[in-house]
C-alpha cells in the first residue's frame, strides 16, 4: 500500500456527507415520484370524470325525458279525453291525474343542485300506477318497453 494515502472519516464528515442535496434527493426520489404521481393522477382523474359524467349523464337524460314525455303524453289524453266527455272518469281519478301532471310539471329541466330526479321519477311512477289501476288499465301493459326501473 505504499504511495497511496489512507482516508479516514470522523463521523462528524459522514454526517455531513450524509446530509448533502445529493444524497437527500436520492433518498427522498420515491416520496416525489409518488408525490407527482398523484397530482397527475388527480388531474387525469378529474378529466375522465367529467367525460364518464358527460356520457352517462346523456343516456340517462335520453332515459328520464323519454319517460316523463310518456307520462305527459298519457296524462295529457287522459285529461283531454275526461274534458270532451264528463263522466268518463269520476273526480277523484281526475284529482290523481292532475296530482300526476303536477308532479311531471315540478321535474327541473336541468341537473342543478338539490335535483334528485330518482326520488321524483318514483313518485311519479307510482302514481301512474295509482291512476293507472283506478282507470282500470293494466299499467304494465301501457309503459314504453325502455322504462327505466326507478
Amino acid at each position: 500500500m505504499a504511495g497511496r494515502a489512507r482516508i479516514f472519516f470522523t463521523g462528524a464528515q459522514i454526517t455531513d456527507i450524509m446530509d448533502d442535496d445529493v444524497f437527500n434527493s436520492i433518498v427522498n426520489l420515491e416520496d416525489e415520484f409518488e408525490d407527482i404521481g398523484y397530482i397527475e393522477g388527480l388531474e387525469a382523474g378529474k378529466i375522465a370524470g367529467r367525460i364518464e359524467g358527460r356520457e352517462m349523464g346523456c343516456d340517462n337524460g335520453l332515459d328520464i325525458g323519454r319517460d316523463l314525455g310518456f307520462y305527459h303524453g298519457w296524462v295529457q289524453q287522459w285529461v283531454r279525453a275526461a274534458a270532451a266527455r264528463p263522466g268518463l272518469v269520476s273526480d277523484r281519478v281526475l284529482k290523481k291525474l292532475t296530482a300526476l301532471q303536477g308532479a311531471i310539471d315540478e321535474v327541473p329541466m336541468a341537473n342543478g343542485e338539490g335535483a334528485d330526479f330518482g326520488d321524483r321519477l318514483k313518485a311519479i311512477q307510482l302514481k301512474f300506477k295509482t291512476a293507472s289501476a283506478m282507470l282500470g288499465i293494466n299499467a304494465a301493459a301501457e309503459l314504453p318497453s325502455s322504462s327505466l326501473s326507478y
